[in-house]
């Protein structure tokens, strides 16, 4: 068969022209994310894959966090507002890897965390406690805990609320001591994030709070989710399809 290179050099540039409206698209619209740590159990479990709306908090020039020290928006600059899920990197220089945590301080807020209690400006988050049955649910789904890295009777489960922000469940591990109370004012164009796995995470009690610019994205959907492995624990979990995440 005769090798047309006229033909492919006519189809070159289309396939250019699709590869850089993907990357772009990528880029400024929508971004896939893969969950691979137990930050934000219950709610996202490992394997959970997540659509990120980069547009959320304003439309950026495609590729301008690549060559500019963030990504420069041109129109509908917002920030987070409470109880977002939101894809950053961390403030540290040099990195870029992805993170993903709950924004629970806004600019200006006083946040506390103290005996595992957090409060917002000298008042305490409200914390329910779920009790059985509900909690054996969420702690028995398929993906909860793969590896039995956690003994569950030492978990507790609350949903906890601020305002009139939604409402979302987190973790709380009694084989974990009490953190050193830890107080903090968040200053303008910054964000004070937690893994809702209060115990299992490193969140801003460790780095510091997030600067607007290092703020990717918000997580709103998980389009697939499953654990792959070679033992009787591998699992596809077709019910998380297009679950929203609060």
């Amino acid at each position: 068969m005769k090798f047309d290179r006229s033909f492919y050099r006519l189809q070159l540039p289309i396939l250019v022209g699709v590869v850089t409206v993907i990357l772009a698209v990528r880029s400024s619209i929508v971004e896939p994310f893969r969950i691979t740590t137990r930050t934000m159990l219950p709610g996202l479990l490992t394997g959970d894959f997540l659509f990120v709306n980069k547009m959320e908090y304003g439309l950026h020039i495609p590729f301008s966090e690549s060559w500019a020290s963030e990504p420069k928006i041109i129109s509908g600059r917002r920030g987070p507002v409470r109880g977002d899920v939101i894809i950053f990197t961390t403030p540290e220089p040099g990195q870029e890897t992805m993170h993903i945590k709950r924004v629970v301080g806004l600019p200006g807020d006083r946040i506390r965390y103290e005996n595992k209690t957090l409060s917002i400006n000298g008042i305490a988050v409200k914390k329910t406690e779920i009790l059985p049955p509900e909690r054996d649910a969420v702690f028995n789904q398929p993906g909860f805990d793969p590896e039995d890295r956690y003994d569950k009777s030492k978990l507790k489960l609350y949903q906890e609320s601020y305002g009139d922000s939604a409402a979302y469940y987190v973790i709380e591990d009694s084989t974990f001591e009490p953190q050193k109370p830890l107080e903090v004012k968040v200053e303008q164009n910054n964000y004070f994030v937690l893994g809702d796995n209060r115990d299992d995470t490193k969140d801003s009690r460790n780095f510091g709070v997030i600067p607007f610019p290092s703020v990717r994205g918000k997580a709103f959907v998980i389009w697939l989710s499953f654990r792959f492995g070679f033992d009787s624990k591998w699992s596809f979990r077709g019910n998380r399809f297009g679950q929203g995440i609060q």
